[in-house]
């Protein structure tokens, strides 16, 4: 898509010239339609004709639409939702304004007749306090009307910009332009009027500001838009949009200063801020509407359709192809929500003054949709978007999740799923909101695989308003020799990058127009930044303060602080310019951009002004690049190297500032890049040396090189053989580029795509140099720094209650195991149910995995399996081999009191909460005559009714301990109300007592718990 824009700028004083262009493109993907269903949003309202505009007459309470062909203006009633009456006028009225005094009316009539028929263009002022109705006669085409602040109208007319007086009727030329080449009628059956018209303006809510866009041809790509501030000046521009800019309608934020013309959100300058990516350019299908005091966009885009057999596109949607509202974010076009509609939009949308309702020119005339009542509408939605089962050698069971269906209305709704993959049974299969819905995975069927593998779940629904939902199912196999600790990470994942001074890194999820931040010795995430539209690639700038992100459908450059993570101000692209590709080197900083035109260029930052400039020339070379252009950096920020999909290489040096080689010696390139401080490259499976020249072939073109990072001498390559298999990770030394024996991983990389997306980065080694992580299928793994080295066979040496430190062990109870080399990294969990293979770690209790909470070199926290009990044997398996056995007893129960640390104290105390102030017990806050007491504890064993190992204690039925355990203070037996598992943790227990009034006092009165042959003992203080 593309649209070029010419900006003028007339004011008062004469004619100002402001030098800038816009242009608009969009890249195509394919998108397959839904099959309908009953529920719908929005109610469509039937006029006998087709709409072609609408005014909003709140004052009133009624609705006014332009009836093109039936030469009427209809008027709804706001209360019933009806057509009240109707008002014949001259034919075709196309555009329709009402004045901010709601006093006027103001209608223009396309009335561009070919011969033999004579021309009816005019305008038809109609007083609507008395129905009085005047018919002035235009020479030219009337396109739009709006009314301003001041209360005159601007007209455009396919020759002049002119201001209309309704009070005097008096027109006065603002501009003229060359006339325009508009469509005449009559026109072949199956048209409409925004085909026909094709033009649109609309007033900010103030009326100080109209925003226009009106034909600029009889070619539906040509276009003119415009920005007339009330008593300062008007802006225009035009050229051609590619595919054209629709739907032809526009709107605007509250205060004008931004404009969302057909499929692209512009600034009031006309910069082009983010669009939708696949829109198809067809004028008649698709409306949209700022909702400023949300914050949101309601839209429909009509997509443009590839086919993936013929590989054909189509501009849908047919009749039998889904009509969707899209919510979208108004600052970068993210999408929220997707909406079934009855219908299709067609055009105008305007919203009422409370920002509740929505009235939109549709296919049958105008449609209703009640946005602000949206959170009472049936929506069916999982509670999960992935569901992430990670087997292991350990554990060769059928795995088991759960998850949530709900309706975010509270409402029951029905819903079912559809295309169930094979070895994945689903329970149940259909059934009504809210419902736990249990998925099983047999790991025997995905047993020839040992990656991630990919597979969804459809979730429709005929009650719901949205469309059908897509849950995904990853499910990794691996082996004791796969490395690495896969961490989940939803949505589209396209680049990684390390931060150059931090021990952080960065990951682009896509679909969220997001960057997502993570702190490289945690794993956990810091920040979220909202980046453009599509997010396509990292870049640092060369003093390292700042985060640079490049958007495949924003004309701007997203500017991070690294100090704060947070946003700055913007780089702005030239016009047409999309910022793909960026890299800094000795203080310049080059964009390699898609271009809405033929020729595709390299830009330059000026930092201190936040703009760029497309360079003239490349020094010698041309400044004409393949769209699919990269640019990386070198880590001293000497070299920048460039590489294209035709198989184009060339670099720039940043000390002579020039572009200093360029080679092509293939016809084609793709998958990693890379560049070293030490002039070597390597572009895919080719290693290159400072003039570019490849020098080695890294792998086959069967092991495709999906990431390379140079670190000092080394490098890391990450091949693959296909994303439902392993990756393979090899160490590189230089400068021979000697290869070491390959490390498989836990999964793939993230592959690139030859059609989408051809060279990709998979790899970032952290700044402390104690980990590499991989961009993979399922989100990130994380490897350590020596993941080739040889690993040391793992050693159990002890086995304690994670309570209290006693050997005081239960079915049930939460462990501590100790010993040497017992996970090459650290991690802990925060999945439930708790995984069992952990930190490339995994442990078996008389052969049944057992749930891990968090593992280390030396320790490892852990849950005993309920079905565990008497003469139980421990075997840890890492990659270093499998540990010698470990015998344990465990017991029936054995009731065990966590400690805890409070500040100011010494040592620990336990953990017996008072329930008269909510704090734990101690000598300054005694248990007293007849509080109650809330005693945590794990080792209380079974319980009824039963809960899985690793899973979450329930809320309702609580789980009671079966075998109930006695507390007596003091000898003093004190009543228990209730003994069994916490809700909503896993292996912690409570017990709820009352303390009796006779119970003896005193600084250190024993404490007793007793529970089938089981004692445990300490003292507290009593007071009466």
């Amino acid at each position: 898509m593309r649209l070029a824009l010419q900006l003028k700028k007339w004011t008062s004083n004469g004619l100002r010239l402001a030098s800038a262009t816009a242009v608009l493109a969009s890249f195509l993907w394919a998108n397959g339609a839904g099959s309908a269903s009953a529920a719908t949003f929005g109610t469509p309202i039937v006029i006998g004709g087709q709409a072609a505009d609408l005014a909003l007459d709140e004052q009133r309470g009624v609705l006014y639409i332009a009836n093109f062909t039936a030469n009427r203006i209809e008027v709804m009633s706001l209360a019933t939702g009806s057509i009240q009456t109707s008002m014949n006028v001259a034919p075709q009225p196309g555009s329709i304004s009402i004045s901010p005094d709601h006093r006027w009316l103001l209608v223009a009539h396309f009335g561009n007749f070919a011969t033999p028929n004579q021309p009816r263009n005019a305008l038809t002022l109609i007083n609507l306090d008395n129905n009085q109705r005047q018919t002035f006669s235009l020479s030219a085409v009337p396109l739009s009307v709006a009314f301003g602040s001041d209360g005159n109208a601007l007209v455009a007319t396919s020759n002049a910009f002119l201001l209309f007086d309704p009070v005097t009727g008096a027109t006065r030329t603002l501009l003229t332009m060359a006339e325009l080449a508009l469509k005449t009628l009559p026109q072949p059956f199956n048209n409409f009027p925004q085909n026909i018209v094709a033009s649109s303006s609309q007033a900010t809510k103030d009326f100080t500001r109209i925003y226009g866009v009106i034909q600029g041809s009889a070619a539906d790509t040509e276009v003119i838009v415009y920005r007339f501030d009330v008593g300062q000046g008007l802006i225009v521009g035009g050229r051609v949009s590619e595919p054209a800019l629709a739907p032809r309608t526009l709107s605007l934020n509250a205060n004008g200063t931004n404009v969302l013309v057909g499929w692209a959100l512009l600034d009031q300058n006309f910069t082009n801020i983010a669009q939708f990516p696949n829109a198809s350019g067809v004028l008649n299908i698709g409306g949209h509407v700022i909702d400023s005091a949300r914050g949101l966009i309601y839209a429909q885009m009509n997509e443009t359709i590839t086919s993936s057999s013929t590989g054909t596109s189509s501009s849908g949607p047919t009749i039998d192809q889904e009509k969707i509202l899209q919510v979208l974010d108004a600052d970068n076009l993210t999408v929220r929500e997707r909406i079934k509609l009855p219908e299709n939009l067609a055009g105008k949308a305007i919203l009422s003054s409370d920002g509740n309702t929505m009235f939109a020119n549709s296919d049958s005339g105008v449609m209703i949709l009640p946005v602000g009542d949206l959170y009472k509408q049936r929506k069916v939605v999982p509670s999960v978007s992935d569901l992430v089962f990670q087997g292991n050698f350990c554990d060769r069971r059928v795995a088991v999740q759960t998850f949530v269906i709900g309706d975010s209305s509270g409402q029951s709704t029905d819903f079912a799923f559809a295309n169930v993959p094979n070895g994945v049974t689903v329970s149940p299969l259909t059934g009504t909101t809210p419902a736990t819905v249990t998925v099983s995975v047999d790991p025997l069927t995905f047993s020839n695989t040992r990656g991630t593998v990919v597979r969804s779940l459809d979730i429709v629904s005929d009650g719901s308003i949205l469309r059908s939902a897509k849950l995904r199912l990853l499910i990794n196999s691996k082996e004791p020799d796969q490395r690495g600790t896969s961490i989940h990470v939803p949505g589209t994942l396209v680049d990684i990058a390390s931060d150059p001074t931090r021990d952080r890194f960065f990951i682009i999820q896509q679909d969220t127009n997001s960057v997502l931040v993570f702190d490289g010795t945690t794993y956990q995430q810091l920040a979220t930044l909202r980046t453009g539209n599509t997010p396509t690639q990292l870049a640092f700038s060369f003093d390292k303060r700042y985060l640079l992100v490049g958007n495949d459908n924003s004309q701007v450059i997203s500017v991070f602080a690294l100090d704060t993570l947070r946003p700055q101000p913007s780089i702005q692209m030239p016009g047409g310019h999309y910022p793909r590709s960026i890299a800094s080197a000795a203080g310049t900083t080059l964009v390699a951009s898609r271009v809405a035109g033929p020729i595709n260029m390299i830009s330059r930052v000026d930092f201190v002004s936040r703009t760029a400039t497309a360079l003239p020339t490349l020094d010698t070379f041309t400044n004409d690049i393949n769209v699919d252009t990269v640019l990386v950096a070198s880590p001293n920020g000497a070299k920048i190297m460039g590489a294209s999909k035709d198989g184009t290489t060339f670099l720039f040096d940043g000390n002579s500032n020039s572009f200093v080689t360029s080679r092509k010696d293939v016809t084609v390139l793709g998958g990693a890049y890379a560049a070293s401080s030490f002039d070597q490259f390597v572009v895919g499976n080719f290693l290159l040396n400072g003039s570019l020249v490849p020098t080695k072939r890294l792998g086959p073109d069967t092991q495709t090189t999906y990431g390379f990072s140079f670190v000092d001498n080394l490098g890391f390559r990450l091949t693959s053989a296909g994303a439902d298999g392993p990756g393979t990770i090899q160490r590189l030394v230089f400068p021979t580029a000697t290869t070491q024996i390959g490390t498989r991983t836990v999964e793939s990389p993230v592959l690139s795509n030859a059609t989408t997306q051809p060279f990709i980065r998979t790899i970032a080694p952290l700044y402390s140099r104690n980990a590499i992580v991989l961009l993979t299928v399922s989100g990130f793994t994380v490897l350590p720094w020596s993941y080739d080295a040889a690993v040391a066979t793992p050693r159990i040496t002890k086995v304690t209650n994670l309570a209290d430190g006693s050997t005081a062990i239960a079915p049930g109870s939460l462990v501590k195991i100790e010993g040497i080399d017992l996970s090459p990294i650290n991690q802990a969990s925060r999945e439930r149910p708790l995984p069992t293979a952990l930190g490339e770690s995994c442990i078996t209790v008389n052969g049944q995995p057992i749930p891990l909470i968090f593992v280390s070199g030396h320790e490892i926290n852990a849950q005993i399996p309920y079905e565990a009990v008497g003469n139980t044997t421990l075997i840890l398996r890492t990659p270093g081999g499998v540990s010698d056995n470990y015998n344990l007893n465990v017991a029936s129960t054995a009731p065990s009191i966590f400690r805890t640390m409070l500040e100011g104290m010494e040592g620990q105390v336990a953990t017996i909460v008072n329930g008269r102030n909510g704090l734990i017990v101690t000598n300054s806050n005694p248990v007293k005559r007849g509080d109650t007491i809330v005693i945590y504890l794990t080792g209380l064993g079974k319980t009824n009714p039963a809960v899985d190992s690793g899973l979450s204690a329930p809320v309702d039925p609580l789980a009671r301990a079966l075998v109930e355990p006695k507390i007596s203070i003091g000898g003093v037996e004190q009543p228990v109300s209730y003994a069994g598992l916490t809700p909503g943790e896993v292996g912690v227990y409570q017990i709820n007592a009352k303390i009796l009034t006779w119970t003896p006092t005193g600084f250190t009165v024993p404490l007793t718990i007793s529970q089938g042959g089981s004692v445990t003992t300490l003292n507290v203080r009593v007071i009466e």
